[in-house]
């Protein structure tokens, strides 16, 4: 019996470390989430532009530190060069989530998932994670923890 419940949780940490694994970024795969109004917004929409993907909740400290960068190099650079698409991991309480969105006054678009589906683009292991993908699609850089527009402006730029 004690061989069997041994056997039973190796397959299931196997599994569990499948569906959590990082997942390589190809052409192919594309993030394609719903907005806060119900619209499917795929990263590839925005090809030919640099897109910020920022992972977040609104009860983390860091998330909402960060809000105000964000949303100055989305207003700076939406128009021609890149966009930010905050992707929030509580979609089960979208109320709350719109809330806060208008309470920071989010001006980049809001997509909503919950943290059992992984990234397209790698492992998330804390809050917030940002992925750089470029102009052609691919992955270009993850960054963990918070990030400043001055950061994400030298990483399009090449500084």
């Amino acid at each position: 019996m004690l061989v069997y419940k041994k056997l039973f949780f190796q397959v299931i940490i196997s599994l569990l470390a499948i569906s959590f694994s990082s997942v390589s970024w190809t052409s192919e795969k594309d993030l394609s989430l719903p907005d806060l109004k119900g619209k499917q917004v795929k990263v590839s929409d925005f090809r030919g532009k640099w897109v910020i993907v920022n992972y977040w909740a609104t009860w983390c400290p860091p998330c909402a530190t960060e809000i105000p960068e964000l949303n100055a190099f989305h207003k700076k650079y939406q128009a021609n060069d890149a966009v930010v698409l905050g992707v929030n991991i509580e979609k089960e309480d979208i109320g709350y989530v719109k809330e806060f969105a208008a309470n920071f006054k989010i001006s980049y678009p809001v997509l909503v998932t919950d943290n059992l589906i992984p990234s397209p683009y790698g492992h998330i292991t804390v809050l917030p994670t940002t992925f750089i993908i470029d102009r052609s699609g691919a992955l270009f850089q993850k960054i963990t923890g918070s990030v400043t527009q001055q950061r994400l402006e030298d990483i399009i730029t090449g500084k």
